[in-house]
């Protein structure tokens, strides 16, 4: 997948008071009081690097195939520019990766004992899992830009000073 870039008119420290405004920071805390909305989680691991997802109500954030963007902050001489790529959870890989070992290991000894029945099943399971893996749903990604775009582009932000 290709590195998607947004322009923002924003400085970083603009974009960074328009994100506090528009993300909910995914403490324990909060993933408590937020768990049943719908809402945009999200974190900076550190200064420029940041992760932004697509919470839904009643999903379990620690179980979720959604979509998330690993996305990077720099300074531009326009404002900010913001960089990143689409991406899962690391532990969704791991667990759709595992199951298409194990469907596969499934699947060739079932064609050892020309179990027709096991063949099908697995290979469909192995399927399913490697399309799951690939893809990354393009309405998953829209409105993860729609959110980015928001937070980029609020006039509310430009030019205004942190309050103290």
């Amino acid at each position: 997948m290709e590195t998607v870039k947004i322009i923002s008119h924003l400085t970083p420290e603009e974009w960074k008071r328009s994100w506090a405004s528009k993300v909910v920071e995914d403490t324990n805390e909060n993933m408590r009081a937020y768990q049943q909305t719908t809402c945009f989680w999200g974190h900076f691991k550190d200064r420029q690097d940041f992760v932004i997802c697509h919470h839904r109500e009643g999903e379990i954030k620690s179980m979720s195939l959604g979509l998330y963007f690993n996305g990077h902050l720099e300074k531009d001489e326009k404002g900010s520019c913001i960089t990143g790529r689409f991406g899962k959870k690391r532990s969704a890989n791991l667990f759709l990766a595992m199951g298409a070992t194990l469907s596969l290991v499934v699947l060739f000894s079932a064609i050892a004992r020309t179990d027709l029945e096991m063949i099908s099943v697995s290979a469909l399971l192995f399927v399913i899992l490697i399309l799951c893996y690939l893809t990354k749903p393009k309405k998953g990604q829209r409105i993860l830009l729609e959110q980015l775009e928001k937070i980029s582009f609020d006039e509310a932000f430009h030019r205004r000073k942190k309050r103290s």
